[in-house]
């Protein structure tokens, strides 16, 4: 017994009629008259009455076709939904990002995404870059958006545009009168940093800078993330620096200005098992590529092939 026996059955007796039924299945009508004989053998019962003239369902027919034509519904809608899943229109989308992409693109790639592909249901999560390593790895996610430089191997990233890092500093600071501050005019200065752990690029970036012109930086706390770091340099107890995203958000009793020589920009990128994504994940990389694209800034993919 197989479904397109059972899709014969279903035809014969929904035509109650052999010739009709053959027709609309596209098979000849011994054909169609063998596939109905040994069904009824299999069942192990008579299905349907026929003679020169009529087709008449029997009662043990007429519960068999409520269960044979529910089954083949049910297959036709998998087929249509694997259809529909393989064209990137259906199924679920899992990202999963840094906070601090939340303050850049991605919300506006999502909205856009949800319109142009309702039936797909996106997932968010937010989460340090090397848990969205991890989560890729062990295919929790489908595609992420992380801070490079990946430690994964079998990942490939997709560069998205970087994001300069700029002071924080209180309104009523000395500095806060500067247009751009010398970073040895921070010598000496409260600073407020987020924890390696998080970002070990950037954070040896910007250490790295304060070394470059002789400044050994008074790191007073760690913190994370950076609107918690913002809140901090409000209430006076520090300066810090965060992206230009973050900072366009704005904050009570905060001033931002650049640095000179200029601050570090945070990398952002996209990432995915290799060798290539699933569908819908192609289709939310190529909307972040056109997104960047209409900047002035596509991205090409490192570590294996789109």
């Amino acid at each position: 017994m197989d479904l397109r026996t059972l899709a014969c059955f279903v035809a014969v007796v929904q035509e109650l009629h052999f010739r009709r039924a053959a027709e609309r299945l596209h098979i000849t009508q011994p054909a169609l008259s063998m596939r109905i004989r040994a069904l009824e053998e299999d069942v192990g019962v008579r299905l349907l009455e026929r003679d020169r003239r009529r087709v008449s369902v029997t009662a043990a027919g007429a519960v068999f076709y409520e269960h044979a034509s529910a089954a083949v519904a049910h297959a036709q809608q998998a087929r249509a939904e694997a259809l529909r899943a393989a064209r990137g229109e259906s199924g679920r989308l899992r990202i999963g990002f840094t906070v601090i992409a939340l303050h850049g693109s991605l919300p506006q790639a999502v909205r856009v995404y949800r319109e142009r592909h309702p039936g797909v249901r996106v997932e968010l999560g937010e989460m340090p870059s090397p848990a969205v390593e991890a989560a890729l790895l062990a295919a929790e996610i489908d595609i992420g958006v992380l801070h490079p430089p990946v430690q994964a191997a079998g990942l490939v990233t997709q560069p998205l545009p970087d994001d300069p890092l700029v002071l924080a500093l209180p309104a009523g600071h000395a500095l806060a009168r500067l247009k751009t501050v010398p970073l040895t005019r921070l010598a000496g200065e409260p600073l407020l940093v987020a924890p390696r752990s998080i970002g070990p690029h950037i954070h040896d970036r910007l250490m790295a800078l304060f070394d470059s012109v002789g400044v050994r930086p008074t790191v007073v706390q760690e913190v994370s993330p950076m609107t918690s770091l913002m809140a901090l340099v409000a209430a006076g107890l520090g300066l810090g620096f965060v992206t230009r995203s973050v900072a366009d958000g704005g904050r009570a009793g905060v001033r931002f200005r650049d640095v000179r020589p200029q601050a570090p920009r945070l990398p952002l990128a996209l990432a995915w098992r290799g060798p290539g994504p699933s569908l819908a994940a192609r289709r939310f990389a190529d909307l972040l590529d056109e997104q960047a694209r209409e900047g002035g800034v596509p991205f090409e993919p490192v570590g294996g092939t789109r």
